[in-house]
């Protein structure tokens, strides 16, 4: 039996109510406070823009901006009021870590709960820095390189230090530094690998430093550090952001920043597949310090620098692609196993307007809640699951291969069999036709006895006895078998007792006999005599 239960992991949704023109930036709402040196994080479908500075003054401000509705909200203000930190998510809260106050760097680690617009502290970063990010892999959350304090002029330097935050158990570690100190960056996850793009060098006659072009990649799970294809154009403090592949195909994207001795409107991208970069749109205006953010695909540009004026512009770009990725499936079961029958489930990344099921090889049939496939036959098959969204994108899952099985086993009780037995100690010999998970036997209804290598049912009683064998396969199939026999040792102690009443017997008659012979022996010679 194939059981199909639809599950949905997330439905579609809009990145905004207002119309957008694709082939440019399309500005929104701006935010409340204008401001650069912010942290962007999204929670749930929200944006927050908190912190930054404005002129020499460091914020603590925190706005959530629905892109749904177009719409800001004021929400609780960050503890400390900084600039430059890194920000991360992680199990829907948002870590907020390091930065500068006022001139020095910091090390807190402050975290904001959206469900119930609350902060607490953390334990801060071993480290004090800023200009750096945060990227989450797994569980947990690495923050890479950027400046800290120097005793000598300016007064701060590049720092190649990698420390990792498990926000499980409130700890940190090392892991190994970027080959290349940098601070100011880009920087995004991609396939579980953290880049980090551009950026600038010190010791620099320029305020922003030496600004490079080199994309350093961190493997979390080696612990090693490569190299990909270098930016075409040296940007620092620029902000970076990741496409997933949910509805616009998986891309790190690099927009604004300080290039050539300028403010940038530049949109550069970079593709894992190929290893290369090309341009993007340009921004409608040229901006640094500015904060980036995905929602559902979608581009957000927030606040940022324009060389003179702190903004508080908010921009939203639908990338490169967007909407011909299809929609992807998983088959969470079945799995590459045996099955005695078979639920189907599975998971879809977003919604879809038709989906359909290809069972070994057969035509698409349209998925319904609850469609039961009765009396699969025995042996191997095959499952695909398609998906089909509103644009036409056409999205399947994996093959799976499966087996039923839904015979039980079969079971031969070579001993004891039917018959009568002259020995109270009884082997029991059992065989089965295929591999079992469970094995036990019943002895005249008493309780089970799980059967491990050779048994012997020992000193058994005389009489009639029943022996039941149960048998459990691999995949829940079960069988049982029963035999009658009964114990009827031979009688030696009755044969031994008639045996000798019988000597007895012999020997009384064997005395009287030879008593006669004697008496009658003696008669003879008394006669002799006389």
């Amino acid at each position: 039996m194939l059981i199909i239960t639809p599950f949905i992991l997330s439905a579609f949704i809009f990145p905004s109510a207002q119309a957008v023109d694709e082939s440019s930036w399309n500005t929104l709402t701006p935010m409340p406070i204008a401001r650069g040196g912010l942290g962007v994080a999204v929670v749930d479908g929200k944006i927050y823009a908190i912190g930054g500075i404005i002129g020499n003054l460091t914020v603590n401000n925190n706005e959530q901006y629905d892109p749904v509705i177009n719409q800001w909200t004021v929400k609780a203000p960050m503890p400390t009021a900084r600039t430059g930190f890194a920000i991360a998510v992680y199990n829907h809260k948002i870590y907020v870590i390091g930065g500068k106050v006022g001139g020095g760097f910091v090390g807190n680690n402050e975290v904001y709960d959206p469900s119930t617009n609350t902060w607490e502290t953390r334990a801060s970063m071993p480290t004090p820095r800023s200009d750096f990010s945060a990227c989450v892999v797994v569980d947990k959350i690495y923050l890479i390189g950027g400046q800290k304090y120097s005793s000598n002029d300016p007064f701060f330097a590049g720092t190649s230090v990698n420390e990792v935050y498990d926000p499980a158990n409130d700890s940190w570690s090392a892991k190994a530094p970027v080959p290349m100190a940098v601070y100011g960056y880009a920087s995004a996850t991609l396939n579980n690998k953290i880049y980090i793009v551009g950026g600038s060098m010190s010791p620099a006659s320029q305020q922003n430093g030496a600004l490079i072009v080199a994309t350093q990649v961190y493997n979390p799970q080696t612990d090693n550090w490569s190299s990909a294809a270098n930016l075409p154009i040296a940007t620092t403090y620029g902000a970076g952001a990741a496409t997933e592949d949910y509805l616009a195909p998986s891309r790190l994207y690099l927009v604004g920043g300080y290039s050539n001795n300028v403010y940038s409107d530049k949109t550069q991208v970079y593709n894992p597949v190929n290893d290369s970069w090309s341009a993007g749109v340009s921004m409608s205006a040229p901006r640094a310090y500015l904060g980036l953010i995905v929602v559902n695909d979608v581009l957000y540009a927030l606040g940022g620098f324009d060389g003179q004026n702190w903004l508080n512009t908010n921009e939203m770009y639908k990338p490169f692609g967007y909407g011909t990725v299809p929609p992807k499936i998983q088959i969470t079961s079945p799995e590459n196993k045996t099955y005695s029958y078979v639920n189907v489930s599975f998971l879809v990344n977003r919604g879809f307007d038709w989906m359909g099921y290809s069972l070994d090889n057969q035509a698409n049939v349209t998925v319904k809640p609850e469609i039961k496939f009765l009396n699969l036959t025995q042996g191997e098959h095959s499952l695909v699951l398609y998906a089909n969204d509103s644009q036409g994108n056409m999205g399947f899952s994996d093959v799976i291969f499966f087996s039923i099985d839904s015979l039980p086993p079969k079971i031969v009780i070579l001993a004891p069999q039917n018959q009568s037995y002259g020995t109270n100690d009884v082997q029991l010999t059992i065989a089965v036709n295929e591999p079992i998970s469970k094995l036990v036997y019943s002895l005249d209804g008493q309780e089970n006895k799980t059967i491990i290598g050779n048994v012997t049912l020992p000193a058994l009683p005389n009489g009639s006895h029943s022996l039941t064998v149960y048998a459990s396969d691999e995949v829940g199939n079960y069988a049982l078998k029963t035999v009658y026999f009964s114990i009827a040792p031979f009688p030696f102690i009755e044969v031994t007792a008639i045996a000798v009443i019988i000597t007895i017997v012999l020997a009384s008659g064997y005395l009287y006999y030879k008593h006669r012979k004697t008496s009658s022996s003696q008669v003879q010679q008394n006669k002799l005599v006389e």
